[in-house]
């Protein structure tokens, strides 16, 4: 039972595993077992030579590719392969938040996230735009948050491609013309060697909104703008549900494959804290960072003293806003009023960490993080940086969602009144 779990954990399509061991197991005895080899692992399934041909011929032909990336594509491997790729074909590259980290997103190709966590008007104008002539999905179920809310533009007016290990994610939501099952990495190589070298003007949309914001305060856009600055190419980036998740979409710049992890599956909060203490285990030669809310890290934030027990170098940021910023930002756009959702008492988390033995700060301003930062990640120990942060300020995703909901309340109200 215990190989069984381990290779449904390391599958190509991997998954939780709980292995539940009855009490008399563990306490009888038994003869050790013969030496067993390592579990097999599974092969990497391509695509038959035919559609990698079709998808390589449509490939050549369009003026205007986008390719969208999601976490199947970051779970293969497929960074390298897919950097080839855009620079054969000139195609601009999104990612789905949880693909975040695939492609380098200071590459010339690069858009950024779309969706509602993430998501920038740049990616979602280039995404979306009228010129686009074909769609190369990887490694996306495209859910609700892949397909902005399952807006038809996605798929309107042009082909589409969809690439994934899963059948079941394929056409699960939305029309595609070349279906394809396969591990994307594998898919992505395959084509790579099918396709001539050229040379296009990417068709970048370079439409921006400007966020306004209180300079008074800290923002935490702000901070994760200068974790993207200071923290170091290898970093380890676990990050909480939360505005925190749509802060890093927009504002943290992705350079390496597999170096920001969220947890979307079920949308829990608290996630980042715990999780990594386990990423330091599993690779204590690279530098761990978290970054959560105050909500969040309220819920798991005593998992920090397992840190000071295993001695962990970790840095964990809570971005403390006072509450349930999320909520709190979704309620006012949404009814124009917030309740129940920000505390009435805020926490002081430095206070916390220092009695659980992790040295803190509690910063208010960009020099002061700025400060905090560097001396946490060469500190050798546990630390925690409290950042207080601006309330108000809600990430561009965030209101590109409410303005989404927004329209569909509309909607469903018009068809109540006809009926």
């Amino acid at each position: 039972m215990l190989r069984r779990a381990l290779r449904a954990a390391t599958a190509s399509v991997p998954g939780a595993v709980h292995l539940n061991v009855p009490v008399n197991v563990l306490t009888d005895e038994t003869a050790a077992p013969p030496k067993q080899a390592k579990v097999a692992a599974i092969p990497r399934t391509h695509l038959p030579p035919g559609i990698v041909t079709t998808i390589a011929d449509a490939l050549s032909q369009v003026q205007h590719p986008v390719v969208l990336a999601g976490l199947g594509a970051k779970l293969s491997g497929a960074g390298a392969a897919l950097t080839e790729l855009a620079e054969r074909t000139g195609a601009l590259v999104a990612t789905t938040i949880k693909g975040k980290g695939v492609f380098p997103e200071d590459h010339a190709l690069s858009v950024g996230c779309i969706g509602p966590f993430g998501g920038t008007p740049k990616a979602h104008a280039t995404v979306l735009s009228e010129r686009v002539d074909f769609l190369l999905v990887l490694g996306s179920s495209m859910g609700e948050l892949a397909t902005l809310g399952w807006d038809q533009r996605l798929v309107a007016n042009r082909r589409v491609c969809q690439i994934d290990l899963n059948p079941l994610h394929i056409g699960r939501t939305l029309p595609v013309d070349i279906p394809a099952v396969a591990d994307v990495r594998a898919a992505v190589e395959d084509l790579v060697t099918c396709l001539p070298e050229r040379v296009l003007t990417p068709c970048v949309n370079t439409s921006w909104v400007e966020r306004r914001t209180d300079c008074s305060m800290l923002s935490g856009s702000t901070v994760v703008r200068l974790l993207s600055e200071i923290c170091p190419d290898d970093v380890l980036l676990y990050v909480d549900n939360g505005n925190c998740l749509g802060w890093v979409g927009e504002q943290y710049v992705a350079r390496l494959s597999g170096s920001i992890y969220c947890s979307l599956n079920t949308g829990c909060i608290g996630y980042a804290t715990p999780a990594a203490i386990g990423g330091k285990f599993a690779k204590p030669g690279r530098p761990v960072v978290a970054l959560t809310g105050d909500a969040a890290f309220a819920m798991t934030g005593m998992d920090i003293h397992t840190a000071v027990e295993y001695e962990l170098p970790i840095t964990w940021v809570v971005l403390n806003n006072g509450g349930n910023g999320m909520v709190s930002c979704i309620q006012n756009m949404l009814f124009e009023r917030s309740s129940g959702a920000m505390y009435d008492n805020t926490i002081d988390f430095a206070t916390i960490a220092r009695g659980l033995r992790v040295s803190s700060s509690t910063v208010t301003s960009a020099d002061e993080f700025t400060i905090a930062l560097k001396t946490a990640l060469i500190a050798g120990k546990p630390h925690l940086i409290d950042a207080w942060v601006d309330p108000c300020e809600v990430p561009w995703g965030l209101r590109a969602r409410a303005d989404r909901l927004r329209g569909l309340d509309s909607g469903l109200r018009a068809e109540q009144q006809v009926r």
